[in-house]
């Protein structure tokens, strides 16, 4: 066997190894432009303003499970149910904006229970 052809196969072997360390990262990208078509079909989304979304939507994610997981504590449940987000969304958005927020969820887990 030559000697460049080991050092091949040991390379490919390497590369193997470092891939399977990675992991997929998640992205609320694909949601985003949904609805941006939604309301207009002609509207596009930059790159930079699609980070600027996923990096609010996973702050105000991180923001009502913290307060829904301090909920579930005070009521000393172990469970983080829909009743502990439900009043985490009513504590942290505006008056008008959780109304709606409630709404679509509402809308949601009915159309997901009946699926």
């Amino acid at each position: 066997m030559a000697k460049g052809a080991k050092s091949a196969s040991k390379s490919v072997a390497r590369k193997a190894a470092k891939k399977s360390n990675r992991k997929p990262r998640r992205s609320f990208a694909v949601y985003v432009r949904r609805s941006l078509k939604a309301v207009n079909k002609e509207l596009t989304i930059s790159s930079k303003a699609s980070k600027i979304v996923q990096s609010f939507v996973h702050d105000q994610f991180d923001r009502i499970a913290t307060e829904a997981a301090h909920l579930a504590r005070i009521n000393k449940k172990q469970t983080l149910g829909s009743r502990e987000v439900q009043t985490a969304v009513r504590l942290l958005l505006p008056a008008e904006l959780s109304k709606h927020a409630m709404a679509e969820a509402t809308r949601a887990v009915a159309k997901t229970a009946s699926a």
